[in-house]
């Protein structure tokens, strides 16, 4: 029989997913448990990442010792308190996975506050300085290990109306992932950068909304398919099991940038 050299990369590797109770952070969850991880949800919400496990664990019993969550509020002015709380409780890891936020901050220019910014800012971008900055403490300082945060393709693409912080929250943390590929080398560092992808993240446009900007949105792009949680989370295995992979930012978009 042919030896799984391919699927048995991230076998007995622990992998922290934070802000992993979405949708993408469930499908993330769900594709490394297949691959034989040990995976550790992490969100604000304590309830949440409870029944994330759990449906985990009903999900995948066999994988039922390699599951397990802990809050950590990221929104709170003590969020380096928080995660330094965090990685105590977790101890070593192999990868982290950055997928915090809130809803997507679909803002017009003139309602921006700083108050607003600092807000948005802090889940998305300041708490993944931080996690990063925290969390190498607790990895092996080799190409095995990795991070990798989430960027946006909006940062190159732009869309019409109301996305002026998510450009330019994207765009940093794709220059933020090549910086800290060089800064924390050998432990590789990149990014994701999804597209349009459906989840929770678009109620806040209301469900009518959603579906005539999702239903707009297919009329254009090549695959004439809004991205799944479970196409994204490929991105993301590809991150963690290609050991000459640093400094790149990974795109799943629906080939959005072709039109």
């Amino acid at each position: 029989m042919t030896p799984s050299r391919f699927t048995s990369k991230l076998v007995g590797q622990r992998v922290l997913l934070v802000g992993g109770t979405g949708g993408v952070g469930v499908s993330v969850a769900q594709a490394t448990i297949e691959h034989g991880a040990t995976v550790i949800i992490s969100s604000s919400r304590e309830h949440k990442v409870k029944d994330v496990c759990a449906a985990l664990v009903k999900d995948y019993p066999e994988a039922k010792d390699r599951v397990s969550g802990h809050a950590c509020d990221l929104a709170s002015p003590d969020v380096e308190a928080n995660i330094e709380e965090l990685f105590n409780n977790i101890g070593e890891v192999d990868h982290i996975v950055c997928m915090a936020g809130d809803r997507l901050p679909m803002i017009p220019l003139e309602e921006i506050t700083l108050e607003k910014w600092q807000k948005c800012n802090q889940v998305r971008t300041i708490a993944s300085i931080l996690v990063a900055k925290i969390g190498i403490r607790y990895m092996k300082k080799d190409r095995h290990s990795s991070i990798t945060l989430t960027g946006g393709s909006i940062s190159e693409k732009p869309i019409a109306g109301g996305w002026s912080m998510l450009a330019l929250i994207g765009a940093g943390l794709n220059g933020l992932a090549r910086q800290l590929a060089f800064d924390l080398a050998p432990i590789r560092v990149n990014a994701v950068a999804p597209g349009v992808i459906e989840t929770d993240l678009w109620q806040g446009m209301g469900e009518e909304s959603k579906k005539a900007f999702f239903a707009e949105h297919e009329t254009k792009i090549p695959t004439g398919k809004v991205g799944q949680p479970e196409d994204l989370a490929e991105a993301y295995l590809y991150c963690l099991k290609d050991l000459n992979a640093t400094g790149i930012v990974v795109h799943s978009n629906s080939g959005t940038f072709l039109v």
